[in-house]
């Protein structure tokens, strides 16, 4: 069944309005009034809705049933993921909602080649991957920030960052029990030494994705899957 994302203050008592990019969908999808489809919203609820009216700016949908389905991880991750180029960005973003993060925070650092920032074009990838997936929540995704700030900022729970180095411990070694970690993962060209000895300082340890080398998105999604089999979805 059809599922749209529509904010829950779009919602009056028994009703949502529905406007932009998703009455946009209804359109090019032909709904028609007397169509049921679902909306879930940025509560964590989902409804069942019928389209009761198609105008030009907006549409009208009446709930028919609503719920609090229990699809989201219950461990609370952030992807901390170097900038990338393009399209490697583009599948970074939707793998990772996918996969269940919950905020994607993009890092600059030092041997960065991906330099532009589609801000709005990965939260629209955020929102269609998540009707794809069926979760009941977008992740946040920011605006990227210098390493700097991300290794200042007050992240709670467990601190990694993905290495290659010997030494770094693997996931099997870190506590068995976690309800929050961000994963930092650097880019194509790595983390500068200092930039790794920074996060250090920062309370990050290091962490081994594999024995083999990984592509920067290849490492970012590996990461997350690995957290998530550790203390999120398994």
């Amino acid at each position: 069944m059809l599922r749209l994302f529509v904010p829950a203050g779009a919602r009056t008592g028994p009703r949502f309005r529905i406007t932009g990019g998703e009455l946009r969908h209804l359109r090019t999808l032909r709904v028609a009034p007397g169509d049921r489809f679902v909306v879930f919203d940025d509560g964590g609820e989902e409804h069942e809705v019928v389209l009761e009216a198609l105008g030009a700016r907006a549409a009208d949908a009446a709930i028919l049933t609503s719920r609090r389905p229990t699809r989201d991880s219950p461990l609370d991750v952030v992807l901390a993921p170097a900038l990338l180029k393009g399209a490697k960005m583009d599948l970074v973003i939707e793998k990772a909602t996918e996969l269940g993060v919950r905020r994607i925070a993009p890092v600059v650092t030092r041997h960065t080649i991906g330099r532009g920032e589609h801000v709005a074009r990965w939260r629209r990838l955020a929102v269609a991957a998540a009707k794809q997936s069926g979760r009941t929540s977008v992740p946040v995704v920011d605006t990227p920030v210098a390493l700097a700030a991300t290794l200042a900022a007050p992240w709670p729970g467990l601190r990694l960052l993905a290495s290659e180095e010997e030494g770094s411990r693997r996931f099997a070694d870190l506590p068995a029990a976690a309800r929050a970690v961000v994963l930092l993962v650097g880019p194509e060209g790595g983390f500068a030494p200092a930039e790794v000895d920074a996060a250090r300082t920062a309370g990050f340890t290091t962490v081994r994705l594999a024995g083999r080398v990984l592509r920067a998105e290849t490492a970012a999604l590996t990461a997350v899957v690995l957290a998530q089999h550790r203390w999120g979805d398994a």
